[in-house]
């Protein structure tokens, strides 16, 4: 069977980018709504009418206002605008961790593999480690290339391979956890490689599907 015979991949990963565009989508339409209820009809609105009026808990919102006050301090204030892109950015980072599952940031990855910032470093400048950037220009590594606190080298090896095809690395990091239920008998590239399957194949099967993404 060609990788031509294998949609299912591709279309786990136009759905991944799909939930991205959506939930943008979503959060531009209500721009004008949340600034209308908060400056125009209800300027006294409390926190909690706040988060049940869009399905927040009190304790994000707060959390959100507290870090934009510390960061910031007493003497400047956050233009609305950019409030509004924050609300989007944070709103973006959670779809992708909610279909990636939970992403580290470099000093957890240190604590995690023991080792020094110069070594992760290292490892991700050899390509023995996965780091996605986020709007910040930080790096997100995501836990699922981890294993008994060791990185899958296998794992790591196709994530590469596509990457160098993808849009994005982010793209890519969908496809390490779409099911493929021909090449992979239904398994992830991740479940792949966590059940210690043939590190040949899962190139191979990167290397297709790379090759698939170019055409």
């Amino acid at each position: 069977m060609t990788v031509k015979d294998r949609p299912e991949v591709f279309e786990a990963l136009d759905r991944a980018e799909a939930t991205l565009r959506d939930v943008s989508s979503d959060l531009e339409r209500t721009k004008a709504s949340v600034l209308k209820l908060l400056v125009e009809e209800r300027p006294g609105i409390t926190v909690a009418e706040l988060a049940s009026q869009f399905h927040l808990s009190e304790e994000a919102v707060v959390a959100f206002v507290e870090a934009v006050g510390e960061l910031l301090g007493a003497e400047r204030s956050l233009s609305v605008e950019a409030a509004r892109r924050g609300g989007v950015l944070a709103a973006v980072s959670q779809a992708w961790e909610n279909e990636l599952g939970p992403l580290l940031g470099t000093a957890e990855v240190r604590e995690l593999l023991g080792v020094s910032r110069q070594r992760v470093d290292e490892l991700l400048r050899s390509k023995r480690l996965i780091a996605l950037p986020d709007s910040a220009g930080h790096r997100r590594y995501p836990v699922f290339q981890f294993h008994d606190g060791q990185p899958l080298q296998s794992l790591i090896v196709a994530f590469w391979l596509l990457a160098g095809a993808a849009s994005s690395p982010w793209t890519a990091a969908a496809w390490c956890v779409a099911s493929d239920d021909d090449a992979l008998g239904g398994l992830s590239p991740v479940a792949w490689a966590r059940a210690g399957r043939d590190a040949a194949h899962l190139r191979r099967v990167a290397q297709q599907d790379a090759t698939r993404l170019v055409q």
